[in-house]
């Protein structure tokens, strides 16, 4: 009969203290640490774009303020902190109690989806962000082929889906009241034909 060791179970405090000491990033879920995957060339400059010309727009904007995926984001109903790949939020960003660097005002959340982390983008990740109150609007943004899929609560459990295809297109994110042309998303990204 083999032993198993038990999996430690992290307090929040650890969790911070490991991502400082280590200089690394990681989700913390109720007391489990995941680590962060790295992305690719394509996830990178999507990203990028995003925060670049989503940015510039709401520059010319007052109220909002975006934020790249260095970013942490605290869901207090799950005690779960993450990072998203870019959180906007209205007038001034709030931190969670003692936690100066996690979020807990979200507006707009985007995620650019991976391979590995599609399904749980689409599905729980999804399902969590929205017990936090301030969040109205997620957009989920392909690598692979021009399409963003974006969701905007119009009631509290009602969400609306708005599916965008094509880089001859612009995406509408409700929440901020912004057009994003995919071109300007999808700059010097290729697809495969």
């Amino acid at each position: 009969m083999t032993a198993t060791a038990a999996k430690k179970i992290y307090t929040v405090d650890e969790y911070l203290e490991l991502e400082v000491r280590r200089g690394e990033r990681y989700e913390f879920y109720n007391g489990n640490i995941i680590p962060m995957p790295g992305g690719t060339i394509p996830h990178s400059r999507i990203c990028k774009n995003i925060i670049q010309h989503l940015g510039n727009a709401l520059d010319l904007i007052k109220g909002f303020e975006i934020f790249g995926s260095d970013q942490k984001v605290y869901l207090p109903e799950y005690n779960f902190y993450l990072y998203p790949d870019a959180v906007v939020v209205a007038e001034t960003p709030v931190a969670a109690e003692g936690m100066a660097s996690a979020l807990i005002n979200p507006l707009l959340i985007i995620e650019v989806l991976s391979p590995s982390t599609e399904r749980y983008d689409r599905e729980q990740k999804f399902l969590q962000y929205r017990s936090i109150p301030s969040f109205r609007e997620y957009a989920l943004v392909r690598q692979d082929a021009p399409e963003v899929l974006t969701f905007f609560r119009e009631k509290p459990d009602t969400w609306k889906e708005l599916m965008v295809k094509g880089v001859d297109r612009s995406v509408h994110f409700r929440s901020i009241n912004v057009d994003l042309a995919m071109q300007l998303i999808y700059r010097n990204i290729e697809f495969e034909q």
